[in-house]
C-alpha cells in the first residue's frame, strides 16, 4: 500500500471516531456549533450535527448540516474513552495469553471469546460477564471522575 494510500486509511479511521461524540464545530466565520456528530464526509468534510447549539444561541437545533467548505475547525467536547486502558486492567485478571484482545477498528474488546466490551458496556452473562462488568464499572467511574 502507498504511503498515500495509508495516510488516507488512517486519517478516515481518526476522523470516524468522531461519530456519535460531542464535537465542536467552528465556521471560518467563527460561528461556533456544538452538538453530537452523526455523519460526515471525509471527502467534503461536510458534517450533520443533532441536538446541537450555536455558540451564541440556547435554543437546540434538532438536526444541522454543516458545509465541510465552511468548516475550520472539528474537535472533540469530550474525552474519548481509553480502551487500551480497559486492556491493561482486564488483563491484571485475565492473565493468559490471547483471553483479552483488542479490535481497535471495532472499538471492541473481547474476553475469553465470549464476553465484548466496548465504551457502552459489557456484553454477556454469567461469572466471566459479571467479574468483567465489574471491572468496567469501576473503570467507566475513575475515568469520569478524572474529567
Amino acid at each position: 500500500m502507498s504511503m498515500v494510500g495509508q495516510a488516507k486509511r488512517t486519517f478516515q479511521k481518526e476522523i470516524s471516531a468522531f461519530n456519535n461524540k460531542r464535537v465542536a464545530v467552528i465556521l471560518k466565520n467563527g460561528t461556533k456549533f456544538v452538538g453530537e456528530l452523526k455523519g460526515l464526509s471525509p471527502e467534503t468534510l461536510t458534517c450533520v450535527l443533532i441536538k446541537a447549539k450555536r455558540d451564541d444561541d440556547t435554543n437546540e437545533i434538532h438536526r444541522i448540516c454543516l458545509n465541510g467548505d465552511q468548516i475550520a475547525e472539528i474537535y472533540l467536547e469530550e474525552a474519548p474513552f481509553d480502551l487500551l486502558g480497559l486492556k491493561d486492567e482486564l488483563e491484571q485478571i485475565f492473565r493468559r495469553p490471547g483471553d483479552v484482545k483488542v479490535y481497535d477498528e471495532a472499538g471492541l474488546i473481547v474476553v475469553l471469546e465470549r464476553v465484548k466490551v466496548s465504551e457502552t458496556g459489557v456484553e454477556g452473562t454469567g461469572p466471566v460477564a459479571d467479574r468483567v462488568r465489574a471491572i468496567f464499572n469501576r473503570y467507566a467511574s475513575d475515568q469520569a471522575s478524572e474529567e
